[in-house]
Order: structure tokens, then C-alpha cells, then sequence
């Protein structure tokens, strides 16, 4: 991180199978890019588990898992496999998640306003980390409880459902 202590704490899915994308394609995949290993200082596949370094980038090198607004320079990337556009965040892997962003807020003294999906960064035009994600990022955010995390979770699905037939309406 060139000495600067991480600012921002991005979440990110891979958008690919949950189930099948496995941390060593994702590295394969980062390396061939030439970014000299995987872009994320934390990954957690669908089982939950979790790699951090040395796998992973260690805490104190340069992401590259998001671009915008400088933030490679000034967070810590974690992605969970999965493409949460379509499917839903295992239990575990949001469990998982909820006990790493509360170490490195701890840890780097990240107030809860800096955990942001990958979506929420200025200047970002992705749909990443998938709107299943968002209820749990926000959770995250607002130390919510996983009840509330689960009750969000349910309201989206309600609203996307609801969208879904608007759109069916007006094409």
C-alpha cells in the first residue's frame, strides 16, 4: 500500500458460478491479465473458505480490483465467488464475510461508512457485487444483526420480483 494505511474496505462477487469457481482459475486468470497475482486481498469461495495472504495479495500491496477513484490505492479488495446478480451469497460465505470486515475495520480503524460494494465507488460503472450482495454489504455497514440482514434480504427479492414484472409489462 506504499505505507498508507487502507482507507476503504471494497466487496466485490466474481460473477461466475458459485459453486464452481475456484480461487486458483480466479489467480490464473489475474496473472494472465499481468497483475502478478490475484487482484484481491481476500477471497471467500461458495464452502466459505477463506484466503487471505500468502495466497492472496498481502494487506500492505496495491489491489487491482478497483479502479475507480483511486482505490486500489487506498483499500482492501475482498471478493466472494459467485455472481449475485443470479444467485445468492451461501450462508457461510456471508457469515465469513460479517467476521472479516469486522477484524479489518478493528484492525485498520475503518469506520463502517468505507465498507462499500464495489458499485457504490465513485466513478465505478459496474453492477458489481450483484443486488443479492448489497442487503449484506448495507448490513455490514449498519452493524445490523443477520435476522435484519435476512428480512433485507427478503424485501429486495419481493422488489426485484416486482421489477421483473414491470419490465415483462413494458417490453
Amino acid at each position: 500500500m506504499n505505507n498508507m494505511k487502507p482507507q476503504y474496505l471494497i466487496i466485490h462477487h466474481t460473477a461466475t458460478s458459485r459453486d464452481k469457481t475456484t480461487f486458483e482459475a480466479v489467480k490464473k486468470n489475474h496473472i494472465a491479465k499481468g497483475w502478478g497475482n490475484i487482484g484481491y486481498h481476500f477471497f471467500i469461495n461458495g464452502k466459505g473458505n477463506l484466503y487471505g495472504f500468502p495466497q492472496a495479495r498481502g494487506q500492505d500491496q496495491v489491489g487491482a480490483h478497483c479502479r475507480a477513484d483511486g482505490m486500489n490505492y487506498k483499500s482492501l479488495g475482498i471478493v466472494l465467488t459467485g455472481n449475485f446478480e443470479v444467485e445468492q451469497p451461501t450462508k457461510t460465505q456471508i457469515k465469513v464475510l460479517g467476521a472479516i470486515v469486522r477484524e479489518l475495520k478493528k484492525q485498520w480503524t475503518i469506520p463502517k461508512e468505507n465498507v462499500l460494494g464495489h458499485k457504490e465507488v465513485a466513478g465505478s460503472q459496474t453492477a458489481c457485487p450483484g443486488k443479492n450482495l448489497m442487503p449484506f454489504i448495507i448490513g455490514l455497514r449498519e452493524e445490523s444483526s443477520c435476522e435484519d440482514c435476512d428480512k433485507i434480504k427478503e424485501e429486495l427479492k419481493v422488489a426485484n420480483n416486482k421489477l421483473d414484472k414491470i419490465k415483462e409489462i413494458i417490453l
